[in-house]
């Protein structure tokens, strides 16, 4: 009865977290390379991730809307995306300028003007 009861609720839980994100993945890191058709992402954990993009993906920066050209290797992105075949199709491309370089976790910079 408990297996049964904990398996119920591990399906429930992870049907709640699928519906959360309508069934999408995340993808977040660093710009790697990028073409007309896809960007390649270094993720958070060290590995490279490719994610196709089309004309229906959209993109934004801290300003608002922008487009692929506007992107860099070496920009932190979130791209939301939707599997299709076994590849990831972006949805939506966040783009954050600027390293993180010189941070602490605590928020502290080490860069001689802070001290």
């Amino acid at each position: 009865m408990k297996k049964t009861l904990a398996t119920l609720f591990a399906l429930v839980l992870m049907v709640g977290t699928a519906y959360a994100h309508n069934g999408m993945e995340h993808v977040m890191g660093t710009v790697a390379s990028l073409t007309d058709a896809s960007i390649t992402v270094t993720t958070t954990d060290g590995k490279t991730q490719a994610v196709i993009v089309t004309g229906d993906t959209k993109y934004s920066n801290a300003s608002g809307t922008i487009t692929l050209k506007d992107i860099k290797v070496g920009d932190r992105v979130v791209i939301h995306a939707t599997k299709k075949d076994g590849k990831l199709s972006a949805a939506t491309v966040q783009v954050s300028k600027g390293k993180m370089a010189g941070m602490k976790m605590n928020g502290s910079s080490s860069s001689p003007q802070s001290k």
